[in-house]
């Protein structure tokens, strides 16, 4: 089973114990209605099924949660057709989705022959949009997709990263 370690963060498998944890991040109405597949509101039976259903951890699909240590859960990021994460609402503008994010995209180029990763946001998330900038995602598209938490269509920012853009930005970062 397939850990990361960050300088503040443990990224890790699901587990069955994490269940509460992640059913109490989701059900905030301020994170759920970012997260376009969840419905809401999110109980803690669909957190149970959702973490038992995860993917394990292989460069095609993979689900971690974020593992603040002495603090427990704080969110997940996940990557199967697209990357995505949240972070539950008290440890928000810490810069944990970035440092998350940016662990999973180096160990998925490092582990697997993708060319590029896919990812998208709603069109007003401001944040999430902020992340995906600041890690190299460029704008490939829009489109709609229906949002379970708000029952309605929302338009989406269409956004990826190259393989080859995340090596230059990460060289330059070295040097």
């Amino acid at each position: 089973m397939t850990e990361l370690q960050t300088t503040r963060l443990l990224l890790r498998p699901a587990r069955p114990g994490d269940a509460p944890c992640f059913a109490l991040g989701v059900s905030d109405f301020a994170v759920a209605r970012w997260l376009t597949p969840l419905p809401f509101p999110f109980t803690l039976a669909m957190a149970n099924d959702w973490l038992r259903l995860a993917p394990e951890n292989g460069p095609d699909k993979s689900m971690f949660i974020i593992d603040l240590p002495g603090r427990g859960l704080i969110g997940c990021v996940a990557l199967t057709s697209e990357i995505g994460f949240w972070i539950a609402r008290p440890h928000w503008g810490k810069g944990y989705a970035s440092e998350a994010a940016r662990a999973v995209i180096d160990w998925h180029f490092a582990t697997s022959n993708q060319s590029h990763i896919s990812a998208s946001a709603h069109h007003d998330n401001r944040p999430s949009l902020r992340v995906k900038a600041r890690l190299g995602f460029e704008e490939v598209g829009r489109d709609m997709r229906f949002s379970h938490a708000l029952q309605h269509n929302v338009p989406h920012v269409l956004t990826r990263l190259t393989r080859e853009r995340w090596m230059e930005r990460e060289h330059k970062q070295c040097a």
